[in-house]
């Protein structure tokens, strides 16, 4: 199944950026994760605390008209979230990596834009790291896919460099198994990056 979302992804990608050669261009990306986790249900509703890592990969922006265009994206995430001292989860952490595909609609003006649309997240690993102890893989608690909202604003100099802020709100629910039973758990973060048009100029 993940391999069909990740090929669909790739697909999606490059269909996008096909279908309108003349007025797309093409970029990398890069950057910092502020990712966290709420845990709701069996009668408690727990967010850990902010963890930090990063973000990469690629980007087309595919114009519709001056001002608007669309903007696919193919990159790799690390999510998740510590634990601090919470009495449900001890002293930790649990670390997600993803790669995503996001669809966002883009307003652009000068070099400024906003931005939002939808994302799915294929996981590819969930591991559980206590204070002082072992690291544990616990990748059949959380589901294959995440599918969530991007919201962002960033600037692109006319050489094609750019910075970029955005939020990802989490919409489904990623956990599974015994350990969960009746847990909503979601992923939620926000991303700061740079990121690098080659053909801006095409724009």
């Amino acid at each position: 199944m993940k391999k069909v979302i990740l090929l669909l992804a790739v697909v999606t990608f490059i269909g996008f950026s096909a279908k309108a050669q003349t007025s797309a261009t093409f970029g990398f990306k890069a950057g910092m994760t502020g990712s966290n986790m709420k845990f709701s249900g069996s009668g408690m509703s727990i967010s850990m605390t902010t963890k930090v890592g990063f973000y990469a990969g690629a980007m087309a922006d595919i114009g519709i008209s001056e001002n608007f265009g669309i903007q696919p994206e193919l990159y790799y995430s690390m999510m998740g979230a510590k634990s601090g001292n919470d009495p449900e989860f001890g002293n930790g952490k649990v670390d997600l990596s993803y790669g995503n595909l996001p669809i966002l609609f883009k307003y652009k003006s000068e070099g400024f834009s906003a931005f939002l649309g939808p994302q799915i997240g294929v996981l590819f690993s969930a591991k559980d790291k206590e204070s002082g102890g072992p690291t544990v893989d616990i990748k059949n608690q959380f589901k294959s896919t995440d599918f969530s909202g991007i919201i962002g604003a960033g600037y692109t100099l006319t050489n094609g460099f750019g910075f970029d802020a955005r939020y990802q709100l989490g919409f489904t629910n990623v956990g599974k198994g015994s350990d969960l039973q009746g847990v909503t758990v979601k992923n939620n973060g926000f991303m700061v990056g740079v990121h690098y048009f080659f053909n801006k100029g095409a724009k």
